[in-house]
C-alpha cells in the first residue's frame, strides 16, 4: 500500500500542469526558430540577391511549413472522433496501402493520392450499405444514407473503370521528312520466313523434376555445372526452399535449353539466346520462339537457354531477399553451352557433328541477359574469372557479334569498372515504354565497344518508340512491373505483333550483315527511308558506327573544348549560350559512360550560331573518305524537330552545305509516360542519339567547284530562335 502511495505521489508530481504545457510550447518555438536562423545564415549574407532575398524566401518557406505541420493537429483531432473499429481499421489500412502503393508508383504523391481517394470512397460506401439498413429496420429518412452510397459507389466504380482502362491506343509519330525507298536488289525482308525447313528438339539434365523437355522427354542429356562461387546467396532458408523447389543447388545446375535448326546437313552460324530476370517458376526460355523459329528457317542453329534458377522467387525473396549479383554466373554458363555444342560438332554419329559454322557465333540477351552477353564475350577471351583467381576459364570462341534486348548495365563491376568490349559486333534494343529497365542502360555499353583500325566491325543502338521490356519475350507480355500493373500507362505500348516484328528485322538484318557476310542488310540501320519502307509503323532512333570511320571529334580526349580526336586539329564556337562537354542526362541519371558536345543557342531568325572544326590537311585525302557521319541528340525543350546546317570547305576555300533535312530533320525525343493520368508523370522523354551519314559526293552537288579529297574544315551552323543539341561520334567513312 505504501508503495503505491509513493508511485502516484511521484505521477502526480511529474505530470504536466497548463503552465508547464505553456513554457515548453514557448521553449519549442523559440528554439526551433533559432535552429532555422543558424542553418540558415551560418553561411553568412554577402549580398542582397544572394542573401537577403534568399533568406526571405526561407523564411516565408519555413513559416508554411510550420503552419503545414500545425494544421495536422486539427487532423489529428478529427481522427479522434472517429469511432472504433473504424479507427484501427483506418490507420491499418493505411500503412498497408501506403506500402502496397509506395512499392506500385514509387512516387509519394501518387500513393498518396491513390490511397486517399480508396479509402474516402470504400468508407462512404460502406456507411451507406449500413445505415441504409438500419434506417430501413427503424423505419427512418433514408435520403443521407442514399447519398453515401451513391458516391461511395459511383466512386468506386470508376476506379474500377480506371484500374481496368489500359490508356488511349497506340499511335506513331510521323516521321520527319522522310520518303520510303526501294528495297535494295537482291534482299528480302528480314523478318520474312527462309528457305528451310525448321526442327525443333531439347537438351538438358534429363532429371528435371520441373519441366519434362529438360527431364524424360528430353532429347540430348547433359552434365551440369557449379556456379556457387559466382553468386551472392541468401540466407539457408530460402537456399533449401530454391534447391527444394528445382531439385538441386547452385554446385549442379544443368545445361538446359531449346534448340531450332534448318533440317538440312551443312554447317550454320550458332546463336545462342538467354532470357533475363523473372518470375523463376514463369519459365522465359520458350518466349523467344518467334526469334528461334525465324532465324532457323534463314540458316542459323537458334539456342534458347534455359537460365530460370537463376532467377526470382517470387514475392518471399522480394520481401527476405533472394540471388544477387548473379550476371557473371549467367555468362558463365552460356559459354558451358557453346562448350557443348563445339564438343558436339565434332563428335562422330552424334545429331549435329558437323552442322555447326564455329567460326560465325553470335550471343543475344534480354535484360539482365543482356548484360550477360556481353559479359560472356568479354570473359572468353580471359584465363580467369577477374573477380575470382580460383575459376580458370578455357573458352576462346570465334564470337563475332553480341546482341543486348533492353539489357540491364553495371550490375557486374569486378574492379568497380563496368564490361569493356572490342573488336566485337554489338547491336542494342531498347523500347521507349519499357517500365523495368526505364532508361537506355544498354546504350551505355555501346560506348564501351570500341575497335582497333585493323578490325571490320560494326556496332548500333535502336531505340524504339512503343515497345516494353516484356513484348521482347511473348511469356512476359505487357504488364513490365507485377505490382504497378493497375496503374501502368499501356497508351504508348506498342502492339505485340509489331514489337515482335521490329526485333526479328533488326536482329535478323545485324546477323545476315556479321555472321553471314552481307553488308547490304546493314542499310537498316543506316537508311531512315528504307526502315520506313520495310516498318513503316515504327519509328526509331539509330546511332550506328563501324570501324572504317576516322573519329574526328568523340569529345572525351580531355579537357580542352578547343582539341578534337584527331591531332593538330582545332575547334572553335560562336554566338552559343553554351558551348561544352558533358554526359547526356535524364534527371539525376547519367545516361552515357562518356562525354559528348553540348550546344545551346537562342537568339533572332537573322542571327547564326557556328560550331567548327579546323582539320590537318590531306586527312580526308590520307583515308579515301566517301562520307562524312555524326551522331545528333535533339534536347531542346520546345520539343520541335531542329534542322541545321552542314558545311564543307576545302583546301582552296570552296564550300558545299547541305541542310540536316537532306536526310531528316532531328526529332525530338519520344514522349513517354509510365502511370495513367491523374498520376504524376516518372520521366516525359528520353533523349537518345541519332546517326546520319552523309555522302560527300551530295556535297559535291551542291557546289561542283568543292574538292571532298581535300576537306580542311566542317562546320555546324545554327539559325532560328532557340534549340539544344548534343553531338558526337564526328567523322569521315569510307
Amino acid at each position: 500500500m505504501e508503495i503505491r502511495k509513493n508511485i502516484a505521489s511521484i505521477k502526480n508530481r511529474l505530470t504536466l500542469g497548463p503552465n508547464a504545457w505553456q513554457g515548453a510550447a514557448l521553449s519549442l518555438l523559440v528554439c526551433t526558430a533559432i535552429l532555422f536562423l543558424g542553418i540558415f545564415i551560418g553561411g553568412g549574407i554577402h549580398s542582397f540577391f544572394n542573401g537577403v532575398t534568399n533568406f526571405a524566401f526561407a523564411l516565408l518557406l519555413g513559416v508554411l511549413s510550420f503552419l503545414l505541420g500545425s494544421l495536422l493537429v486539427n487532423v489529428l483531432d478529427l481522427i479522434q472522433k472517429f469511432q472504433q473499429p473504424y479507427r484501427w481499421i483506418l490507420f491499418g489500412s493505411l500503412v498497408l496501402l501506403l506500402n502496397l502503393m509506395i512499392a506500385s508508383v514509387h512516387l509519394i504523391g501518387n500513393a498518396i493520392g491513390v490511397v486517399i481517394y480508396f479509402v474516402v470512397v470504400t468508407s462512404l460506401l460502406g456507411a451507406g450499405i449500413k445505415t441504409w439498413t438500419a434506417a430501413k429496420k427503424e423505419n427512418r429518412s433514408r435520403k443521407g444514407p442514399l447519398l453515401y452510397f451513391i458516391t461511395g459507389g459511383l466512386g468506386l466504380c470508376l476506379l474500377l473503370i480506371w484500374f481496368a482502362w489500359p490508356g488511349q491506343p497506340y499511335t506513331i509519330p510521323a516521321p520527319v521528312n522522310r520518303q520510303a525507298a526501294e528495297t535494295p536488289t537482291g534482299i528480302e525482308h528480314p523478318a520474312e520466313t527462309g528457305p528451310y525447313k525448321v526442327l525443333e528438339l531439347t537438351y538438358g539434365s534429363g532429371t528435371d523434376k520441373r519441366r519434362s523437355e529438360f527431364g524424360k522427354d528430353v532429347d540430348i542429356k547433359t552434365s551440369s555445372v557449379n556456379v556457387s562461387p559466382m553468386v551472392d546467396k541468401p540466407m539457408a532458408p530460402i537456399v533449401w526452399l530454391r534447391d527444394t523447389y528445382w531439385g538441386f543447388g547452385l554446385d549442379a545446375v544443368p545445361l538446359n535449353a531449346r534448340v531450332w535448326y534448318p533440317a538440312e546437313d551443312r554447317p550454320f552460324p550458332l546463336v545462342l539466346i538467354v532470357h533475363g530476370n523473372h518470375m523463376m517458376d514463369d519459365f522465359s526460355d520458350p518466349g523467344y520462339d518467334y526469334l528461334g523459329e525465324l532465324l532457323a528457317s534463314r540458316g542459323y542453329i537458334v539456342v534458347s537457354v534455359d537460365q530460370n534458377f537463376l532467377n526470382a522467387g517470387g514475392f518471399i525473396e522480394a520481401i527476405l531477399g533472394g540471388l544477387k549479383n548473379e550476371n557473371d554466373a549467367r555468362a558463365y554458363l552460356l559459354l558451358h553451352h557453346l562448350s557443348l555444342w563445339h564438343t558436339w560438332n565434332e563428335t562422330e554419329d552424334h545429331p549435329f557433328a558437323g552442322m555447326v559454322d564455329t567460326d560465325n557465333i553470335g550471343l543475344i540477351g534480354h535484360s539482365r541477359g543482356g548484360e550477360a552477353a556481353a559479359i560472356a564475350a568479354a570473359f572468353n577471351h580471359l584465363p580467369f574469372h577477374p573477380g575470382n583467381s580460383d575459376i580458370s576459364f578455357d573458352f576462346g570462341y570465334n564470337l563475332q557479334s553480341v546482341i543486348a534486348i533492353a539489357p540491364s548495365d553495371g550490375q557486374f563491376q569486378p574492379r568497380k569498372q563496368k564490361t569493356e568490349l572490342s573488336d566485337i559486333n554489338y547491336l542494342v534494343l531498347q523500347g521507349s515504354s519499357d517500365s523495368d529497365v526505364r532508361s537506355f542502360q544498354g546504350a551505355k555499353q555501346y560506348d564501351r565497344v570500341s575497335f582497333t583500325e585493323s578490325s571490320d566491325h560494326f556496332k548500333a543502338s535502336v531505340y524504339i518508340h512503343g515497345a516494353n521490356h516484356g513484348q521482347f519475350n511473348t511469356r512476359w507480355g505487357r504488364i513490365d512491373q507485377t505490382f504497378s500493373r493497375l496503374f501502368l500507362d499501356r497508351s504508348n505500348i506498342m502492339p505485340e505483333d509489331l514489337q515482335k516484328l521490329t526485333a526479328k528485322a533488326f536482329i535478323s538484318s545485324f546477323l545476315e550483315d556479321t555472321l553471314r557476310g552481307r553488308p547490304d542488310y546493314r542499310q537498316l540501320f543506316t537508311d531512315p527511308n528504307l526502315r520506313q519502307s520495310w516498318l513503316p509503323d515504327t519509328l526509331c532512333h539509330i546511332q550506328h558506327l563501324d570501324s572504317e570511320t576516322k573519329i574526328i571529334a568523340d569529345f572525351h580526349e580531355d579537357m580542352d573544348l578547343t582539341t578534337l580526336t584527331v591531332s593538330q586539329s582545332k575547334a572553335f564556337a560562336e554566338n552559343f549560350i553554351f558551348w561544352r562537354e558533358e554526359s547526356l542526362e535524364l534527371g539525376y541519371e547519367q545516361l552515357r559512360d562518356r562525354t559528348s558536345l553540348y550546344l545551346s543557342w537562342d537568339h533572332k531568325e537573322d542571327e547564326e550560331a557556328v560550331y567548327t572544326m579546323k582539320l590537318p590537311e590531306g586527312l580526308s585525302e590520307g583515308i579515301s573518305a566517301d562520307s562524312l557521319t555524326f551522331s545528333a541528340a535533339n534536347v531542346s525543350e520546345n520539343r520541335k524537330p531542329i534542322d541545321f546546317t552542314i558545311i564543307l570547305r576545302d583546301r582552296d576555300g570552296e564550300e558545299a552545305k547541305l541542310p540536316l533535312s537532306h536526310i531528316a530533320a532531328l526529332p525530338p525525343p519520344p514522349q513517354y509516360r509510365k502511370f495513367k493520368k491523374p498520376l504524376e508523370v516518372e520521366f516525359l522523354s528520353e533523349p537518345t542519339f541519332s546517326t546520319y551519314t552523309f555522302l560527300l559526293s551530295d556535297f559535291s552537288e551542291a557546289n561542283s567547284a568543292f574538292n571532298p579529297r581535300v576537306i580542311t574544315e566542317i562546320r555546324f551552323s545554327f539559325t532560328g530562335s532557340s534549340g539544344s543539341i548534343f553531338l558526337d561520334d564526328i567523322g569521315l567513312s569510307r
